[in-house]
């Protein structure tokens, strides 16, 4: 019998028929039964919810297995948008979604940040103590938040790719993905024929610490695109002088603004507004907006930004899993932050240390979980490995790929001009597709993405 009869028979008794969300044609699922803590196989347990989107033909051993982001996005909840992303793979690779434990449906540690918060509360934190606090005691009730690691969704993995009879796997990761793409090839390099590193997050660089450089080249960047394009140019001709102003009147406490609805008005924060403007940057499409935004706040009209961060409020809690980002921020970021550093790495910004101060404050009362010994070490790896970077990216700047990429002697690498974090192009599905064809790095063409001219910003 071939090795691919041996995995349908071997999937045939695991998974069972299903629809995943959007997706109109039939899927197989299963929830598989792990160990909340791998050292206590008699406590509790969870069930590790697990999508597969079959490939179109006769699949291939090799699925591309998707890694999200966050920490704390589900994976089977995004299974329209990458069964799009990825069509040409399915020819002959089944698409495997598996949400990490404490997302989606397995076992989500979900908690609304912002559930009571006023408008004046939200205007001031990003992350609001309080209720991050009551967060880690409600979800402690029910869950070990110590539990809730990379390391060990590595070993959630590996247990189901066997258990599915799966061959070693293409990971495709993005942004907090790649983290868990790291510690997989670190703990079972057996198990991974490719890597696709989408807006790395390095294992050993303390988020959110170079955040604010980050954000602050993307904004020299985006200002400076502006002022090459003639129209920008024209309605905008003082917009850097314009954001220096606009963050010396939010230092001052001088920003009072209405809230629809509301009779009394707020005081805006100047990191709250900052980080808001930096989250513009993840895509191009706000990036097109910034100078238009930092105008109109100039000229008192705050309404686009706040209207922003009240709408993300109210939805971002359903997206997101709280529980499940600062148990990996809190544990495996927050503490490897060193003090004396903080200074030198955000002056001269215009964040400033705000998100840096904002996530220790949140962390300061967050079960404490313990890292296995050289679980922050470089990764050092043969696995051939693509990274795609965006040039304007505020959270995964160029370095982030310099810097990690270093590890792996089998790599490609594509930047992608006047893009941000995980952005996509046809010209990436093409060698990507390629890429995990060939299964190598080998005679790989990635100058086919070209330099593009830069959008037209909103005027």
């Amino acid at each position: 019998m071939d090795v691919l009869s041996v995995l349908v028979m071997v999937a045939a008794n695991v998974l069972a028929p299903c629809q995943l969300p959007g997706i109109a044609e039939a899927a197989q699922c299963a929830v598989v039964d792990v160990p909340e803590n791998p050292a206590k196989p008699d406590g509790r347990r969870l069930g590790i919810s697990v999508g597969v989107l079959p490939a179109h033909g006769q699949a291939l051993p090799d699925p591309i297995l998707i890694l999200m982001g966050g920490p704390g996005e589900e994976a089977i909840g995004a299974a329209a948008d990458f069964a799009k992303l990825l069509a040409p793979l399915r020819r002959d690779r089944d698409l495997l979604f598996i949400d990490q434990r404490g997302t989606g449906k397995s076992h989500r540690l979900g908690c609304d940040i912002y559930a009571g918060q006023s408008a004046q509360a939200i205007f001031r934190d990003v992350f609001p103590q309080a209720t991050i606090e009551k967060c880690a005691i409600e979800l402690s009730r029910g869950a070990d938040l110590t539990q809730y690691s990379y390391a060990h969704f590595a070993r959630d993995l590996e247990h189901i790719r066997r258990l599915l009879g799966y061959a070693p796997m293409n990971l495709f990761a993005g942004s907090y993905g790649t983290r868990a793409a790291q510690v997989f090839i670190k703990t079972h390099p057996d198990s991974v024929r490719t890597v696709f590193m989408w807006s790395i997050v390095p294992i050993d660089v303390a988020i959110p610490l170079p955040m604010s450089k980050a954000a602050q080249s993307a904004m020299d960047k985006v200002l400076a695109a502006c002022e090459t394009q003639p129209e920008c140019r024209t309605a905008f001709p003082n917009v850097r002088d314009e954001l220096v102003q606009v963050m010396q009147r939010l230092d001052a406490g001088k920003v009072v603004v209405s809230i629809p609805g509301q009779v009394e008005q707020v005081t805006l924060n100047r990191g709250r507004i900052a980080e808001r403007l930096r989250s513009m940057m993840y895509r191009a499409d706000g990036a097109d907006a910034i100078p238009y935004a930092i105008h109109r706040a100039y000229l008192g009209d705050y309404r686009s930004i706040t209207n922003d961060l009240l709408e993300n409020a109210r939805s971002i809690s359903s997206a997101l899993s709280f529980g499940l980002f600062f148990s990996i921020g809190c544990n495996e970021d927050i503490p490897f932050i060193v003090e004396s550093e903080i200074a030198a790495a955000t002056a001269g910004t215009y964040i400033g240390d705000y998100r840096v101060r904002q996530q220790q404050a949140a962390c300061a009362k967050w079960p404490k979980a313990s890292l296995p010994a050289g679980y922050r070490d470089p990764v050092h790896s043969s696995v051939p490995a693509l990274f795609v970077s965006g040039d304007t990216d505020p959270a995964s700047p160029l370095w982030f790929t310099e810097h990690a990429s270093k590890g792996f002697t089998n790599r490609a690498e594509v930047v992608l001009n006047a893009r941000g974090h995980t952005e996509w192009r046809d010209c990436v599905a093409d060698i990507y597709r390629r890429f995990v064809s060939a299964g190598s790095v080998t005679n790989l063409v990635t100058s086919t993405c070209k330099s593009e001219p830069r959008r037209p910003f909103k005027t």
